[in-house]
């Protein structure tokens, strides 16, 4: 029920259209923008033991309602203005009674958390206000709830210790049965503006007049050249950040142990600072270690205090400035500490300039997903103002920690100081970030704050971020198996398997085949003839040849041989293949007969046409005593170099039997299996499935070269040879048919992201798809995830190390990144290559000792990663995938997800591409996953659905099919140049082409301004602020009799999309009145 008390109060009539301080228009124009959300809602919520005074609750309530006008402020627009009107205390104030019958005390606690929540989350209305709610819940005489709940537009953290200490003053007045002491205001808040007891509306009014003063243009040149520059800070997320922030959030709240709040203290004392500036350069490391950014921009909280005569005034006085961390040059916390305190007294010098004033000077790129200038706040309260000093004679009074379900930013880290210890709160935004991650944040702080307190000079990059526990886990997730040492050579275990098996079917090419017997042999008769040439242990045999049936002969034999072979593609420019066989130091350079004329000019090496030269080869007589061991080169790949020149990467018998044991573990491969031989050659995984399908005594069906290019071929080779296992790269499995393959079990897909929807259509019962992740030096594959039959959103994991493998994600100073975080990705174990071929330097920068497991070493992949919750790896991209544009970084692989989720799209890929200008744009490509190919506009309008404007891209190709690389990879070098149009060429102004488009170019016109406004013009890119996109709003509404959100102006919206938008709103509307429009696509006048 609603009870109402009478107040008496010295204040006569209120005035209608007072003016809003800054930041209070700043918080109007976010209730534009969602509105009826309780983001700004400041919940007070109490338990209440002992014999409460009911009756002088209610007046102490009302007696601080009548004192402070702020408490008495509705808020309403004029033209898209907002005004304040300050009513007149009045005889009553509302207060919510109800009582709750429950003994349980379990039952008690949840209605508590109930009640606090419903109150914390429920709106207000500026318009029509109150802005302050009261509710009181009774359980029994000796116990209530109170619930004080006010809008942030009418108060701050000040406000809150100031309203907590009157109403405490005057409860226990009233409880006494007297008078509270204090004095009411005098009677009407205008007319004190030159003298006498300031009111919130004397403030409002002085903070005008001080932003036309010099001093505040200063400040605000301060800032424009303080903030130049400045970076956005994308903290590790659990999902993609939305087009438009929802502001939907909670908290985590945790408490910092007693001793280290104690060193905390002593720690800023010796240096001069606050416990703030410990604390929160502790966060700033956190966040670098994170992010792998030096320049870490932060929102303070500053009171705006900065005269007695407020101290004592209820009033949203606190403004954000922004805190930039400079943690460059690798300092000592102590050194930081010295930076942030410098930083945080020349912030304090400006802080009188009003944020949103500070928005509209730096004017940074505009994104309705994300707070301006800053993503994480930090700020420090004391007891007195974060809520929990409310003191009631005769009652014990328990603070209840409650959240309004919302986030203002990213994240907000809230530092509550009190005599025992720091709470720390933290509120986060739940579209990004799940509450595990937020509790490991808070864990990593704690972790951070004990080095740094421990050893304050010590570098930043030693400073441990991960726990002892979480150190464990990583490790652990990052550890395989082990398994026996691989002592055979790979060759002497596939010749156990032709012993065992002679007469099974080894490999099977355009309607012929090879036992594993006449495999053996035949290879055995080559490796005869190698050595009768003079092929030495270890030696390199180019192999320049095309898949047929002796393929595997050639491969098998130069292994027998106790030489290592290096597959080149005949292809491949001459000089690249001269480059190579010279790199390998070959003598001898095997091919067939049809190839010769592609191979360079021999110089210092013979070429042997296999085919031609075969009587001979079986001529070859002699014992073939083995010459290779564990450590033996066993093959040779080259992959393209950073220099322009291809690299060799050496693969040694140990490594090879390491990839095949492990990949016929998680396949289970077995002789029934009949294995697609699709990838080329030259690609590692080409080796890997060979191998591991000779050693368990599998049939390869070979896909001949003519038809490789062909998906209706090779899917009709995989019906008639039966095949139940494949391996074929992405790019070519989305142009092909997922089904009908009676055979098919086993799919293996990788060597590039598999977007989400080809796993769906692949993975279908009855098989198993594993997503297998390696780079070439790491030999073929070290991770591998079994893909689970469900609808798959993104691309799968990559899973977990396989068979004696170790894999690491370390951040940018060498140590593990925590659980989330990424970082690149380390592989040590078994599988490592020896190395490059004549390549030492990059031999030194890639492969390193293992930091983690003395005396091993580690391969660094250049990949980035991060383990998730569940100990899984996610891959992200390349290090040098990451991009910048206009100051944000960017993830290509995120708008590729986006754009591959449309559903008329197989395949994406993005690509940064110049523009006419030569500025950096992001271009998408595209191939349909059907006829019906989506149109750039529909790409575009889709992309801006999922992503923010900045990520959508300029342009989007929609192509047959992808360029790919020999090895099946998409190749980007390739991606077509999207058609130049010269900015030059035309003139920049583009007339609006319906009424409606001239309707709103005129009313953006003329809040801004200007002469004229084109079609193709955005309210922000033509300086609007925020408070002039309330005024477009309010009269877009009049003059057409719509209802838009102010959120329509953000992003990419021009004068087009805003009247497309109108068009759509007033169709809909006069379709559900049953009236029509003469002129289609134009709206009315109202």
């Amino acid at each position: 029920m609603e009870d109402t008390v009478s107040v008496r109060s010295a204040l006569g009539e209120g005035r209608d259209r007072l003016p809003l301080a800054v930041a209070q228009e700043q918080l109007w124009f976010v209730e534009q923008m969602s509105p009826g959300e309780p983001i700004y809602n400041v919940p007070l919520t109490y338990r209440l033991r002992g014999d409460l005074d009911t009756a002088a609750l209610r007046r102490a309530l009302a007696w601080v309602v009548a004192r402070h006008d702020a408490l008495r402020a509705t808020v309403a627009p004029v033209d898209g203005v907002p005004y304040q009107r300050i009513a007149p205390p009045g005889p009553e104030v509302a207060i919510t009674l109800d009582d709750v019958t429950t003994t349980d005390a379990d039952d008690r606690d949840r209605q508590v958390a109930r009640i606090a929540r419903e109150e914390a989350s429920t709106p207000f209305d500026l318009t029509t206000g109150p802005l302050h709610r009261f509710r009181l819940v009774r359980f029994d005489d000796r116990e209530h709830l109170l619930c004080i709940t006010i809008h942030h537009i009418v108060t701050d953290g000040w406000s809150t210790g100031l309203v907590n200490r009157e109403l405490s003053a005057a409860y226990a007045a009233y409880r006494a049965g007297r008078e509270p002491a204090d004095v009411l205001p005098p009677a009407d808040p205008a007319d004190q503006l030159d003298g006498g007891d300031e009111t919130y509306v004397d403030h409002i009014v002085r903070q005008r007049k001080d932003l036309t003063e010099q001093g505040a243009e200063d400040s605000l040149r301060y800032w424009q050249e303080h903030l130049a520059g400045l970076p956005v800070v994308d903290l590790p997320a659990d999902r993609a950040r939305p087009a438009t922030q929802t502001f939907h959030g909670d908290l985590v709240d945790v408490r910092l142990p007693e001793p280290l709040v104690r060193q905390a203290r002593a720690v800023a004392y010796e240096r001069g600072t606050t416990l703030f500036t410990v604390l929160t350069a502790a966060l700033t490391i956190v966040v670098n270690r994170y992010t792998g950014q030096p320049d870490i921009p932060l929102g303070m909280t500053m009171t705006g205090r900065d005269t007695p005569e407020v101290e004592r005034l209820v009033g949203l006085f606190a403004n954000m400035v922004v805190l930039r961390a400079d943690l460059s040059g690798d300092p000592s916390f102590a050194e930081l500490l010295d930076r942030l305190t410098d930083r945080a007294l020349d912030a304090l010098d400006h802080a009188a300039v009003p944020f949103e004033r500070v928005v509209e000077r730096v004017r940074p790129t505009r994104d309705p997903g994300r707070n301006p200038l800053f993503q994480i706040s930090v700020q420090m309260l004391g007891d007195a103002n974060s809520g929990a000093n409310l003191e009631l004679a005769g009652l014990e009074v328990e603070p209840v920690a409650q959240s309004t379900g919302r986030a203002r930013f990213d994240l907000a880290v809230t530092f509550v100081e009190s005599a025992d210890g720091v709470r720390t709160t933290i509120e986060y935004a739940t579209d990004l970030f799940d509450r595990w991650r937020v509790e490991a944040l808070a864990g990593h702080l704690e972790t951070v704050l004990t080095a740094v307190l421990r050893d304050p000079s010590g570098p930043l990059s030693r400073v441990p971020v991960v726990g002892a526990a979480e150190r464990a886990r990583l490790l652990a997730w990052g550890t395989a198996e082990r398994t026996e040492p691989y002592l055979d050579p790979v060759h002497v275990r596939i010749a156990r398997t032709a012993a065992a098996m002679p007469d099974h079917p080894a490999v099977v090419f355009e309607g012929r085949s090879l036992t594993y017997a006449e495999l053996d042999r035949r290879a055995d008769q080559l490796a005869r003839y190698l050595r009768a040439r003079g092929v030495t242990h270890q030696e390199i045999v180019p192999l320049v040849i095309r898949r047929d049936l002796d393929t595997l002969v050639t491969l098998l034999g130069v292994l027998k041989a106790g030489a290592a072979f290096a597959v080149l593609d005949p292809d491949h420019p001459t000089g690249r293949l001269d480059y190579v066989i010279r790199d390998t130091g070959a003598r001898l350079v095997l091919t067939r007969s049809d190839l010769l004329d592609r191979l360079p000019t021999a110089d210092g090496w013979t070429a042997v046409a296999v085919d031609t030269e075969w009587p001979a080869i079986e001529a070859a007589e002699g014992p073939l005593p083995e010459r290779a061991g564990p450590d033996s080169l066993a093959y040779v790949l080259y992959t393209s170099g950073s220099t322009g020149r291809p690299k060799g990467v050496q693969i040694e018998h140990r490594a090879l039997n390491a990839f095949a044991t492990g990949y016929q573990r998680i396949f289970d491969l077995t002789p029934d299996d009949r294995m697609l031989q699709f990838n080329a050659l030259a690609f590692d995984m080409c080796q890997g499935e060979t191998f591991t399908g000779l050693t368990v005594g599998a049939t390869l069906v070979l896909v001949p070269p003519d038809v490789v290019g062909s998906p209706e071929q090779v899917a009709e080779l995989m019906r008639a040879e039966r095949v139940s296992y494949v391996c074929i790269p992405p790019a070519m499995m989305a142009l092909m048919e997922s089904a009908p393959y009676p055979a098919l079990r086993k799919i293996m897909v990788g060597g590039e992201a598999a977007p989400g929807d080809l796993v769906n259509r692949w993975n279908l019962p009855g098989r198993r798809m594993l997503n297998v992740y390696g780079p070439t030096e790491a030999t073929v594959g070290c991770t591998s995830y079994e893909c689970a039959h469900r609808t798959w959103r993104s691309s799968p994991p990559i899973g977990a190390p396989m068979l004696d493998r170790r894999v690491y994600v370390v951040d940018a100073t060498g140590d593990l990144a925590p659980v989330g975080v990424p970082g690149e990705l380390l592989i040590g174990g078994e599988g490592l290559s020896r190395g490059y071929v004549n390549l030492p330097d990059l031999d030194a920068a890639r492969f390193r000792p293992d930091p983690f497991h003395p005396g091993a070493r580690v391969y660094r992949s250049g990949d980035l990663v991060r383990w998730t919750a569940d100990g899984l790896l996610e891959f992200i991209g390349r290090l040098d995938h990451q991009v910048k544009l206009r100051g944000l970084r960017i993830e290509l692989g995120e708008i590729e997800a986006v754009l591959a989720s449309h559903p008329s799209v197989g395949m994406a890929v993005t690509a940064l591409r110049p523009d006419a200008r030569g500025e950096n744009q992001i271009v998408g490509y595209v191939v349909p996953a059907d006829p019906s190919a989506p149109s750039t506009a529909e790409l575009r309008r889709y992309a801006g659905e999922h992503l923010p404007a900045y990520m959508v891209p300029a342009t989007v190709m929609v192509l047959d099919t992808l360029p790919t690389t020999t090895s099946g990879k998409v190749d980007r070098d390739a991606l077509p140049q999207p058609p130049l149009t010269d900015p030059d060429d035309g003139p920049t102004f583009e007339e609006p082409a319906t009424p409606t488009e001239a309707r709103v170019a005129a009313i953006l016109a003329g809040v801004l301004s200007l002469p004229r406004v084109g079609a193709d013009a955005n309210l922000f890119q033509l300086g609007g602020s925020s408070l002039q996109a309330t005024r477009v709003v309010s009269r877009l509404n009049r003059e057409f009799g719509v209802t838009v959100r102010v959120r329509m102006l953000y992003g990419s919206a021009t004068v087009r999309t805003i009247a497309a938008a109108i068009d759509d709103m007033v169709a809909a509307r006069d379709a559900a009145a049953g009236t029509t429009h003469p002129e289609g696509g134009t709206a009315g006048a109202h």
